[in-house]
């Protein structure tokens, strides 16, 4: 069986994108699934945050332009493999452009199309922004896209909409937004309430039922390259609700493929 892949995008920073793409890799290797997580975003947040330092013999940028290499991600865990973001350079950005140019964006998809067999769900974390790579990225896969419960990061919830719709008119017609997840919810907050209803308004039944509060103990779990769901954190909401979300977006998923 090909993999499940999740593109993990939303163009805003501070969304919980890495978390969520981190917590999402390590709740499926916890139920015993095959992941390969893609870090698409040139800061590197997600290599970090899997406690991988790129020694610059292979990353995002062998994974996506050149196919003749041999796939060597780095094994985190058996059952984890992470391509660790590349140093990037605007030559990476506008390779992927021109590609886009000539074959429209396909040069995710491919790079996923060749490894997939090797795994049960492959994660691509994208960059907070919507240049050629995220672009590109988009179209390979369904989009999880977390949302930070403020009414600042809701009003961005349109333009990716409307990549998307672009994306389905041209060619990636199975361009698509599996799920929102509220993130950083503080639910005494009347900020975080609004928000979230601003959202439910937008995008109805496609918002996770699951709400990710904010958690001290997801930024440190980042910040110290270990599982969120580790014992230490045991006490904590956040990793409590990435277990949810784990199963909510699974069967998101099956419901999706079948």
């Amino acid at each position: 069986m090909r993999a499940r892949r999740i593109i993990v995008a939303m163009p805003k920073g501070g969304s919980g994108k890495t978390a969520t793409a981190v917590a999402l890799a390590w709740g499926m290797h916890r139920a015993g699934r095959r992941v390969l997580l893609v870090d698409l975003d040139p800061q590197g947040n997600a290599t970090a945050a899997l406690g991988v330092v790129p020694d610059g013999r292979y990353g995002t940028l062998d994974f996506l332009l050149r196919p003749d290499r041999p796939f060597e991600p780095v094994t985190v865990v058996v059952g984890l493999d992470l391509v660790p973001a590349s140093a990037w350079r605007s030559a990476v950005d506008l390779e992927v452009q021109k590609a886009n140019q000539l074959t429209g964006p396909v040069t995710v998809r491919e790079a996923l199309e060749r490894v997939e067999n090797g795994y049960d769900y492959i994660l691509c974390d994208c960059a907070p922004s919507l240049g050629p790579v995220t672009y590109n990225a988009l179209a390979a896969g369904p989009i999880l896209a977390p949302v930070e419960m403020t009414r600042l990061a809701v009003s961005v919830v349109p333009e990716l909409d409307r990549v998307v719709a672009t994306l389905r008119r041209g060619v990636a017609p199975a361009a698509a937004v599996l799920g929102y997840l509220p993130t950083r919810h503080i639910d005494r907050l009347a900020e975080s309430r609004e928000a979230l209803l601003a959202l439910q308004g937008l995008e109805g039944g496609r918002v996770l039922r699951t709400r990710v509060p904010f958690a001290t103990a997801i930024a440190q779990s980042l910040a110290e390259a270990t599982s969120p769901f580790s014992p230490r954190y045991h006490r904590s909401k956040g990793p409590a609700a990435y277990l949810q979300v784990v199963e909510e977006v699974v069967a998101l998923l099956e419901e999706r493929h079948g």
